[in-house]
C-alpha cells in the first residue's frame, strides 16, 4: 500500500475523533429496491441528511478545528459552488473563534441563485466572479493571500480531504461486515480522495467507482491524462450535477488518490441522472442532488457486475434548486 493512502486513512482516523461532536452520523439506508436492480445488497448512504444538507460539513470543519486562533482572527476566505460555502458556514459556527473571523465566500457566476440566496440568509459574505469554479478558486486564493487571510479550498486541501474521508470511517463503523463496493460521485475529488484511502486501507479488495457526468468528466480525464487537464472553456457546466460541475486547480492533490486508488469510473448523460433522481423520489420518497443522482445512475449501469456484492451507493448531497428540481420532474422517468 502506498504511504500517501496510509497517511490519509490515518489523517481521516483522526479527524473523525476531531469532527464527530459537531457533524450527523448520517443513516445507511438499506434500498430493496436497487437490490432488486443489482440482484446485491444495496445501501445507501444518506449524506444528504448531513448538516447543510452534503457531505461538504465534514472537510470544512476539519479545516476549520485545525486552525488556530491566530490564523482565525486574520479571517476566512473560502470558494464553491454552493455546497461547501453552505458547510463552511457550519464549520465558521462551531468555534466561537471562527464566528468572530471576517470571512469571504467566493462562487463562480453561474452558481446555483437558491444556494447564493441561502449563504446570504445565513449572514454570508459573497462575492461572485468568473464563470467557472477554477476562476473563481484562483481569485479567492489571490485575495487570501493578499489580506493575509486562510484560504480553505472545496477540495484541495489535505484537511478538508481528510475531513471528507470520515464518510468511510463512519461506513466501516455502521457496516462491520465489510463493503465490497462503493459508488461515489467526484468532482473536484476530495471525497472520493478521502473515502478510497480509508477503504482501501481497510480492505484493499473493495471496488471504489467514481463518477462523474458525461457533460463534466474533467477528474476522469486527468487521470487518464496522468495530469489535471483544463475543463472546456462552455458547456462544463451544462449538467444536472452541479456540484461535481467545472475545472479543477492545477496541482491539485486530489489527483494522486483518484490515479491510485479509483478502481473504475463511469459516466452517466443528464437523461440517466433525471431518471435515477424520480426513481429515488418514487421508491424512497428522498430528495437528493444531481451529484447523488449520478452515483444512483452509475449503479444501474454497474448492475451486471455487481449481483451478489454489498454495495454502497453515496448519496452525497440535498441541496437542489426548485428550477433543476422542475426539470428534473418534467424529464425523468422512473426506472422499469
Amino acid at each position: 500500500m502506498q504511504a500517501s493512502c496510509s497517511g490519509l486513512a490515518e489523517a481521516a482516523f483522526a479527524a473523525y475523533t476531531r469532527i464527530r461532536p459537531h457533524v450527523l452520523q448520517t443513516p445507511v439506508v438499506q434500498s430493496g429496491w436497487l437490490g432488486a436492480v443489482g440482484k446485491c445488497t444495496a445501501l445507501l448512504k444518506l449524506e444528504s441528511e448531513q448538516y447543510a444538507n452534503s457531505f461538504k460539513a465534514r472537510g470544512a470543519v476539519n479545516k476549520v478545528k485545525s486552525l488556530t486562533a491566530e490564523k482565525l482572527s486574520r479571517g476566512l476566505v473560502t470558494c464553491s459552488t454552493g455546497n461547501h460555502a453552505l458547510a463552511f458556514l457550519h464549520a465558521c459556527s462551531t468555534s466561537p473563534a471562527a464566528q468572530q473571523a471576517a470571512h469571504t465566500i467566493y462562487l463562480p457566476t453561474t452558481a446555483d441563485p437558491a444556494k447564493v440566496a441561502k449563504l446570504k440568509a445565513q449572514g454570508g459574505h459573497v462575492v461572485q466572479y468568473g464563470d467557472d469554479c477554477v476562476l473563481a478558486e484562483y481569485e479567492a486564493r489571490r485575495v487570501a493571500a493578499e489580506q493575509g487571510s486562510t484560504y480553505i479550498s472545496p477540495y484541495n486541501d489535505w484537511e478538508v480531504m481528510a475531513g471528507q474521508g470520515t464518510v468511510a470511517v463512519e461506513l466501516l463503523e455502521q457496516l462491520p461486515d465489510g463493503i465490497d463496493v462503493c459508488i461515489v460521485p467526484v468532482g473536484g475529488g476530495g471525497l472520493i480522495g478521502g473515502i478510497a484511502a480509508v477503504l482501501k486501507a481497510a480492505d484493499p479488495a473493495c471496488l471504489v467507482v467514481g463518477v462523474q457526468p458525461a457533460a463534466s468528466a474533467v477528474m476522469r480525464q486527468s487521470v487518464e491524462a496522468g495530469r489535471i487537464v483544463e475543463a472546456p472553456s462552455s458547456g462544463s457546466l451544462l449538467t444536472l450535477s452541479d456540484a461535481t460541475a467545472g475545472g479543477i486547480e492545477e496541482n491539485a492533490i486530489t489527483l494522486a488518490p483518484c490515479q491510485q486508488y479509483v478502481d473504475q469510473w463511469v459516466l452517466v448523460s443528464e437523461t440517466e441522472i433525471a431518471d435515477a433522481l424520480v426513481s429515488l423520489l418514487y421508491h424512497h420518497s428522498k430528495l437528493v442532488e444531481g451529484a447523488a443522482g449520478c452515483a444512483l445512475a452509475a449503479f444501474k449501469k454497474l448492475s451486471s457486475q455487481i449481483e451478489g456484492k454489498r454495495v454502497v451507493v453515496v448519496c452525497c448531497g440535498g441541496n437542489i434548486a426548485v428550477p433543476t428540481l422542475q426539470q428534473v420532474l418534467s424529464s425523468g422517468k422512473v426506472w422499469s
